[in-house]
């Protein structure tokens, strides 16, 4: 059977005030991404965050601290976030500052391949939380992204937000500046965040519609819910996993760790009759 890969999104923007597991500091980062990559994931991504309150930043130095420090003891495909923006230069920058040092060089490039509102939902109270709030990715600000990444030998990391960041890429591959197989990153929108397709079995099949006849390594993920119940179908349709703290906090559901949610997954994905990949047959997958 086919070897399943999973991708664990270690603490992106969430806050430990929803799950106390959720890592800040650069150790704390590289401790988390040792961890869930020994319980089954071969890909981390990751943010840095204030060491002292959490804040979202993007400091060189703490990304090449988590660098250094996970790759002492395992060798996942690590990769880093990149800020909102109008500006793609400051946006990718410290893409090419790590990637000076092989020691601190990122695993993979990155895109993401379009423009979406972006808002937080509470169910219970029907209240819409960064109504104001647009991620804006145009054409300029993709091909910035993609022809840099091409430019540090990076394979990018495709995210699709909704179809038309799909055909964005698809796009992309036509006029020869991506290359198969496309590394492609299906985020369904949970509840807590209302945006795209919902993560269901339809919505998968609208996607894999799309790529018919592009060879590909494509992962589920669910954003603002839990994408654990989508494993088995995801699975089932040929693609790869990604959960993680980042997408989902579990507040309510037992506030797991990172490595509690992948040991999860590696459980279903195992008892489907498949093998979970490690680091180095993820890198080989992906460049095949």
């Amino acid at each position: 059977m086919a070897k399943i890969m999973i991708e664990s999104a270690i603490n992106g923007n969430a806050m430990r005030k929803l799950n106390p597991h959720i890592p800040y500091t650069p150790k704390e980062i590289a401790d988390d991404a040792v961890a869930t990559c020994k319980a089954g994931a071969a890909l981390i991504h990751f943010h840095v965050r204030n060491p002292d309150n959490g804040e979202w930043v993007q400091d060189v130095p703490y990304y090449a601290e988590v660098y250094r420090r996970t790759r002492e003891h395992c060798k996942p495909l690590l990769w880093p976030t990149f800020p909102f923006g109008d500006d793609p230069a400051p946006r990718f920058q410290h893409f090419i500052e790590l990637s000076k040092d092989p020691a601190t060089k990122p695993d993979l490039g990155a895109g993401d391949m379009g423009s979406v509102n972006l808002v937080a939902y509470d169910p219970a109270s029907k209240t819409v939380h960064g109504s104001n709030f647009i991620y804006k990715n145009s054409y300029d600000t993709i091909r910035y992204f993609l022809e840099h990444s091409r430019e540090l030998g990076l394979r990018p990391t495709l995210q699709i937000f909704d179809p038309s960041f799909l055909r964005a890429a698809l796009i992309f591959l036509e006029q020869g500046l991506l290359t198969e197989p496309l590394l492609l990153k299906f985020y369904l929108g949970g509840p807590e965040l209302p945006f795209g397709l919902p993560p269901s079995l339809k919505s998968l099949e609208a996607y894999l519609d799309m790529i018919k006849g592009v060879r590909c390594n494509w992962f589920g993920a669910t954003l603002g819910g839990d994408n654990l119940p989508l494993v088995p179908t995801i699975v089932s349709l040929g693609g790869h996993v990604r959960i993680g703290l980042e997408d989902h906090q579990y507040a309510r559901e037992g506030q797991l760790t990172n490595p509690q949610i992948v040991q999860r997954a590696v459980s279903m994905i195992t008892g489907m009759g498949h093998e979970v990949a490690t680091p180095e047959e993820a890198r080989r997958m992906l460049e095949t």
